[in-house]
């Protein structure tokens, strides 16, 4: 199925961090404001391991989606929107 981009999409954005488990080294990618502002514990799906990925962030990304007709057309890595003051942009 394609997706063109459609001029007049409307924008979204998604916070995301990017961390390992500690224990087996699994690649994780989830909303921020779960992971890293919350603190909360994650419960590795590989090795069951649970470990605060605050403490072991990679990376933390911005990322925009294009919307239009209720379908997202287009995703991208993007800076925080200015209107988001709490997110600083790297």
């Amino acid at each position: 199925m394609s997706r063109e981009l459609r001029e007049g999409a409307e924008k979204t954005w998604l916070d995301v961090a990017i961390f390992r488990c500690p224990s087996c080294g699994h690649l994780y990618a989830e909303a921020a404001w779960y992971a890293v502002e919350l603190g909360a514990s994650i419960e590795c799906g590989v090795c069951g391991a649970e470990f605060c990925p605050r403490e072991l962030l990679l990376d933390r990304i911005m990322l925009e989606f294009s919307v239009a007709e209720g379908r997202v057309v287009g995703v991208s890595i993007t800076e925080a929107p200015s209107n988001m003051p709490d997110i600083k942009n790297s």
